[in-house]
């Protein structure tokens, strides 16, 4: 089902639900499911007035390369593609007790930074999850 989610447009996958109003004042815009193991959350910067920022593949890939700095995460597998307009960069991380899924994604002016997280030892239900967050990623428009 083709949604509107605070100022973007994707496939959402059934069963996935906005549980954003749910959580603490001032969490980023999220969806889960509501028998699910993770969540995807969504960080968005849209571009307004000025100079046009002309936002390309390697400043997706700086941004990508500073957030696996800051969390401790090895940014050697980082991965770009681009659909339609939209240019995205991203990546996969894998511990012991955690599974996490980022991407930044960019149509040269606005900025959408994706991630999805879960902690569970069900690595089916993790890798169900992260194949339908992927449709997510992969339809966006905005």
């Amino acid at each position: 089902m083709i949604v509107q989610f605070y100022g973007v447009t994707f496939d959402m996958p059934t069963g996935w639900e906005d549980i954003t109003d749910n959580l603490p004042a001032g969490s980023p815009p999220t969806l889960a499911k509501a028998s699910g193991v993770g969540a995807v959350q969504f960080s968005i910067a849209t571009y307004h007035s000025g100079k046009n920022p002309n936002v390309n593949f390697n400043d997706l890939r700086s941004f990508m390369i500073e957030f696996c700095q800051n969390n401790s995460i090895d940014s050697k597998d980082i991965s770009s593609a681009k659909n339609n307009n939209i240019m995205c960069v991203g990546l996969a991380s894998k511990t012991e007790d955690e599974t996490l899924s980022a991407w930044y994604l960019s149509n040269g002016k606005d900025v959408v930074f994706v991630t999805y997280v879960a902690s569970s030892e069900d690595a089916g239900r993790i890798n169900k999850e992260l194949t339908e967050a992927k449709t997510m990623i992969s339809s966006m428009s905005f």
